[in-house]
Formats: C-alpha cells, structure tokens, sequence
C-alpha cells in the first residue's frame, strides 16, 4: 500500500516518536504499542475519514467535533469521547486561541490483556496468565461528563510532551496507560445504574437504547446552533418519536425538547459574552424565531436577560 501524507496525522506530536498511528499511512494498528498524541493549533479543518484504535479524546481548551460512524459529537474541557477500535470517524475544531487536543490510542493486544487481568480470578491468571479476554468490550461511543482520574492522567501525559525525549523514554508510561484504561472499564461498568433507568425488563434491550439516547443527546449538543425537531432526533437514534420522548425522559429526567433549548440558552449564554454581539444577532444563531420569546426563555432560565447578562458569568 502506497504511504498517503495525512495533514491531520502530520501535524501530531506523539510523547514518544513511532507512535502517531494514522489508518492512511498503512501501518497495521497491532504492531504499534500504546502511543500519546496532540495536535495544537488554532482552527482544524474537518479531516480525511480515518479509522481508530480504541481511543479516549479530550480538547483542553475549545470546542472539538467529531462524527463517529454516522454520529455527531461535540466535546470540550468538561467532556472526553471513547473511540472503539476499528470505528471510522472525522474531525475539526476552530477556535481563537491555540486549541491543544489531546487522546490516547490503546494496542488491540493491551486491552485485552488488561481486561482479562480484571475479570479473571486470581488463581485462573496464575494457571494461564498469557490467554486474552475472550470477549473485548465495546464502550459507549458517547461525549463522557469529565472523570478527574482521566483528565489527572492526560494533564500528566500533557506534561511530558513538553519534557527532553531522554526524559520521556525513562518515564513509565505503561502505567499511565494501564490506569487509565482500567479506569475507562470503571466508568463503563458504572453506568449501569444510569442504564437501568430506563423501563425495561431486558438489560439487553435497556443497554441499547441507552446507546441509541446517548446518540440522541451527543446530536443535540453538537448542533446548539439550530433548531432541531424531536422526529429528526428521534430517528437520528432509530426510534419512533413517541418511544424516543418517553424513554430520554425515563433516562434524562427532561423532555427531548427541554433539554434542547436549555442547550440553545446555553449556547447563547456564551456568545453574549462578546459584547460585539447583539441580542438580536445571538437568537437567530441560536435559532430561535422571535426575539421576544428568546429573551423570556433566557429570562426564566437565568434569572436576567440577555441585555443585562454579567459578564464572566460562565
């Protein structure tokens, strides 16, 4: 296969060279270890399509946005997105400032290593410690409210990038990795709570459609700019419109609808931080139709209106 010079796999600064993988360059994903990797820049066009290794991404600064299979996501320095292993994804992200994304991309080989380590007993490890999990989990692909041990471990990671490649070498970074998948498999494990939510006898069945809201969600949040109808939501996540309303209510404690112009408000909230903004200019952005109804929705939301909105309020 011919070697394809990728500009978004070009411009990443891996913590240790040989380890950027990008599906464009040929390189087959199995032989490459555990690998770090940041790209920072202003503005990022949206990128060639690419196939990943399970990843976790997060953005220290900035909004970054990602369509996963056929997916939209938004994430930014309160949100971090799980990638699966073999899933095909672009993304992009603009901002005013030097934007620094971050992720961490796992061998196949490790994770399995890894979950087999957690879920067999110890006596099982010692008789064949060398087996792989038979079945390799598949995570959510869904924007993950920010876990303090995550963002802890990509600060660190963070950290090093800037640190003398001798440096780098002599630092333990299987472990940095080991915690940090071990952590991702807690956070997975931990949503089950949440899943059960939903008025469903089967887990199976409770499992996906938590997967199939979550998609929902990630959409609305990735779109604040516009006005979205709940049937386009609804399949968006392959439901009918009346399953998708009572089941996000079940699983959100809000209606679809709420929480999309809740959304929207907040969206708004932080354009009228530039006080270049008018009023005006910030509904139709947001997608509100009459600016009068805006202004109350805001009103009620916040406490004050978009006029006498405190700057730093954010």
């Amino acid at each position: 296969m011919t070697t394809k010079l990728c500009p978004y796999c070009n411009s990443a600064q891996s913590i240790l060279m040989g380890n950027v993988y990008c599906s464009h360059s040929g390189d087959n994903m199995h032989k490459l270890e555990n690998g770090s990797m940041m790209i920072r820049m202003n503005k990022l066009e949206e990128t060639a399509e690419h196939v990943s290794r399970l990843t976790i991404r997060l953005t220290l600064n900035g909004d970054q946005f990602y369509k996963v299979g056929n997916h939209d996501h938004v994430i930014n320095a309160k949100k971090y997105l799980v990638v699966n292993q073999g899933q095909r994804y672009t993304t992009s992200f603009e901002g005013t400032d030097n934007q620094e994304m971050l992720l961490v991309a796992f061998k196949p080989d490790f994770v399995s290593e890894v979950l087999h380590s957690i879920v067999t007993q110890d006596d099982k490890l010692l008789d064949d410690p060398f087996k792989a999990a038979e079945q390799p989990i598949a995570f959510f692909e869904k924007a993950y409210e920010m876990d303090e041990e995550i963002l802890n471990s990509f600060l660190l990671l963070r950290k090093l990038m800037d640190e003398d490649l001798s440096w780098k070498k002599e630092y333990d970074l299987q472990s940095v990795y080991s915690s940090l998948l071990i952590r991702l498999l807690a956070v997975h494990k931990n949503l089950k709570p949440e899943i059960d939510k939903i008025n469903s006898a089967k887990l199976s069945t409770r499992t996906e459609l938590y997967r199939r809201l979550s998609i929902a969600k990630d959409y609305m949040d990735a779109h604040p700019e516009k006005r979205i109808s709940i049937e386009e939501v609804a399949k968006i996540s392959f439901l009918s419109t009346h399953h998708f309303k009572r089941a996000f209510k079940e699983l959100f404690d809000t209606t679809p609808h709420q929480y999309h112009v809740i959304r929207r408000l907040e969206h708004s909230r932080v354009l009228l931080q530039n006080e270049s903004n008018k009023v005006e200019d910030v509904c139709r952005k947001v997608g509100f139709e009459n600016t009068s109804s805006f202004i109350r929705l805001f009103r009620e939301h916040y406490g004050y209106t978009p006029r006498t909105l405190p700057l730093n309020s954010l």
